[in-house]
């Protein structure tokens, strides 16, 4: 069980779980698993220890934006393409508030933004996104 009895998480309970959130970030971010693996594996190895989720997506975001260049983003999923056709500023800001529930607040921690410049870029986000799907012939 992951609560102790005064309800607070043991630290070593959520580290598979930043684990498996850092992964799927990654994972969404370049659409590649084994790229999603590095990437993951950097941030662990390059935080200091007993970290917050917030700190670690801003890790996982800074190491992918130095790499970004260097990873090639293909996928055969409609879903995973669509996201990748979006610059990665926009790509990440839809991927944590649209499918990770991140705060406007919190994703402005990650971009090192403002609440309001991250809203315009989540707003922008969505609109294309919803180019991408229509262009991509993607129906829900």
């Amino acid at each position: 069980m992951i609560f102790m009895q005064n309800n607070k998480t043991k630290p070593k309970d959520l580290y598979p779980i930043h684990i498996k959130t850092v992964y799927n970030f990654s994972y969404r971010l370049s659409g590649n698993a084994d790229t999603a693996g590095v990437l993951t594996e950097k941030v662990f190895q390059n935080h200091r220890s007993e970290q917050d989720k917030l700190h670690l997506l801003k890790l996982a975001w800074e190491i992918f934006s130095e790499y970004y260049g260097c990873i090639d983003l293909e996928s055969e999923n409609p879903f995973q393409q669509a996201l990748l056709s979006l610059p990665p500023d926009l790509r990440c800001t839809v991927i944590l508030r649209d499918i990770m529930g991140c705060s406007y607040h919190q994703i402005a921690v990650i971009l090192d933004k403002s609440d309001f410049e991250t809203a315009g870029l989540i707003s922008k986000a969505r609109v294309a996104l919803s180019k991408s799907y229509r262009k991509l012939n993607i129906t829900s």
